[in-house]
């Protein structure tokens, strides 16, 4: 086995390795800021905390673990969009309080944490709540891997039977697939339950976990791909080319390119409308290339299998031309602009995904261009060759299929370039008296550390250069007292503070005093809402 061949396996064999490591399950939802801050010491309990995401999301599990270790289960206010208000009990005492939450998002991906705050002062003894674990995570993984596997193999074997006449050893093959999808289907939930809830798998009998599963938007996908698998098995069990058989095979067909469409990072991102057809699409295509393979290794073993080829070749360039189109589409969408997001592990996936395809696409061009024709012919030499290179074709999608199961752990760039984004926004105040004004930009513009630059001005616009600069913030509301800062003047003509932490949302005042030389001071002041 050469170097180029061993990498495929390495590849797939380091993603296994990544998932039994990293037992926390990243997800692509992500949280954007918190109320409290995390680690923030208040003086009294606050009546609800508030979690903000980059995406909508809902709540699974939400439980708020004391200071002495007991627990209690909390319900949520689910607010506009991507908020989320959590009340909190009343009578909490003093020490550190654990939020530990899970979430899913709109792709059905959960995502969980924990928020730590601190009520007079910080103790040692709350610990955040144990995430899913290792087991769970590989059969996860496992379970998607099967599921697709069966799909491709098995309802797309129902898919080909459409365009040509499936050997006896395929349709049989196919039907033991769509068969073991119709147990895929369910377990793939049942797993996706556990990872949800944040369940070991000694869980796997909770009822509660298999109606967490269903209350993600996988649920659909396996309710879909369930349909689907039941669909082409009776479609293959029906007598070949009968009218049943084409009903069945169709509506196989669309529930098997529907169902991914359903759930997944892919169909989440916006547009909507663009991208759930292109997954959609995409799926169709690989139904009908994965799904010839097999019956057309059957058929070339004898000499009268020649019309599965004919049909797959007159069909196949259609095929690639929509898997093409569609998968450039979503790439660009999940990607976004060229980057360091693009050297993320969702990056570094699709690169191995993309060589592991451009190996499919160099065999299907062999295959075509110097295989097909002499096979056609009947050369023994040719038909055997062709044989070897659709084993090896399936190999690859089944290492495909592997690689692209890891995509439920990684987060899509176009998700941090989000978050980058939105968190990085600045927050503009302004105040002026009747002879001097100020700009501040307060950066990123909510809760948490921030930096100050400010710029100030006369009424007609001119700039004006301070000796000093002293800030001012004070949240009355929030009991903060006054957090007074002297501003070190840039060689932009700016003044800049970059030591400044902000720990709570809500109201707050800014006061500026502004020393214009030795003898006058003034001071500026402004009322904002800190998000």
């Amino acid at each position: 086995m050469t170097a180029l061949s061993r990498l495929p396996c390495r590849l797939l064999v380091a993603l296994v390795l990544t998932l039994l490591a990293a037992p926390a399950a990243f997800a692509h939802a992500q949280l954007l800021r918190t109320d409290p801050l995390d680690g923030a010491v208040l003086a009294a309990a606050p009546a609800r905390v508030s979690l903000e995401f980059n995406e909508p999301i809902s709540p699974l599990a939400l439980t708020l673990v004391g200071p002495d270790g007991g627990q209690s289960t909390l319900e949520a206010e689910t607010g506009e969009g991507s908020g989320l208000v959590i009340p909190l009990p009343a009578g909490l005492g003093e020490g550190s309080q654990v939020l530990n939450w899970r979430v899913v998002s709109l792709d059905g991906h959960p995502i969980a944490g924990a928020l730590v705050f601190s009520i007079g002062a910080a103790s040692r003894e709350a610990r955040p709540l144990p995430l899913s674990d290792g087991a769970v995570s590989f059969g996860l993984w496992a379970t998607r891997v099967l599921f697709y596997g069966a799909l491709f193999f098995g309802v797309g074997g129902a898919v080909f039977g459409l365009f040509a006449p499936l050997p006896e050893p395929a349709r049989r093959l196919a039907r033991g697939l769509a068969g073991l999808g119709l147990l895929a289907a369910p377990l793939s939930l049942g797993f996706q339950g556990l990872d949800a809830l944040g369940q070991p798998l000694a869980a796997i009998g909770d009822p509660a976990i298999w109606a967490g599963g269903w209350r993600t938007s996988y649920g659909l996908t396996a309710l879909a791909g369930g349909l689907a698998f039941l669909a082409g098995f009776a479609a293959l069990a029906t007598t070949r080319r009968s009218r049943i058989g084409t009903g069945l095979g169709l509506l196989a067909f669309g529930l098997a390119a529907l169902a991914p469409a359903l759930s997944g990072h892919a169909s989440a991102a916006e547009p909507q409308a663009l991208t759930r057809p292109s997954v959609a699409l995409h799926m169709a295509a690989l139904l009908f290339w994965i799904g010839a393979l097999p019956p057309l290794g059957f058929s070339l073993r004898t000499a009268g299998g020649d019309v599965a080829l004919r049909r797959f070749s007159r069909f196949i360039p259609l095929s690639i031309l929509a898997l093409l189109a569609s998968g450039i589409g979503l790439a660009v969408v999940q990607l976004g602009p060229p980057g360091t997001a693009w050297l993320t592990p969702y990056g570094f996936i699709l690169a191995g995904k993309l060589a592991l395809v451009g190996l499919l696409f160099c065999l299907a061009l062999w295959n075509r261009i110097g295989l097909t024709r002499p096979a056609l012919a009947g050369a023994a030499p040719a038909r055997r060759r062709l044989r070897l290179s659709i084993r090896a074709e399936i190999g690859l999608v089944l290492l495909v299929l592997g690689l692209v199961a890891g995509w439920r752990f990684t987060p899509p760039p176009r998700a941090l370039a989000a978050i980058e984004a939105q968190a990085a926004e600045p927050l503009y105040l302004h105040a002026m008296n009747e002879t001097v004004m100020a700009m501040a930009s307060l950066t990123p513009g909510h809760a948490g550390p921030v930096a100050v630059v400010l710029d100030v001005a006369d009424m007609a616009g001119e700039a004006v250069l301070p000796q000093a600069v002293t800030l001012t913030f004070s949240a009355p509301d929030l009991g903060i007292a006054a957090i007074r800062r002297e501003a070190r003047a840039g060689e932009d003509g700016a003044w800049h503070l970059d030591d400044l932490v902000l720990p709570l949302a809500g109201p707050w005042r800014l006061s500026l005093d502004i020393r214009l030389d030795r003898f006058t001071l003034t001071r500026l002041e402004t009322a904002f809402d800190l998000p």
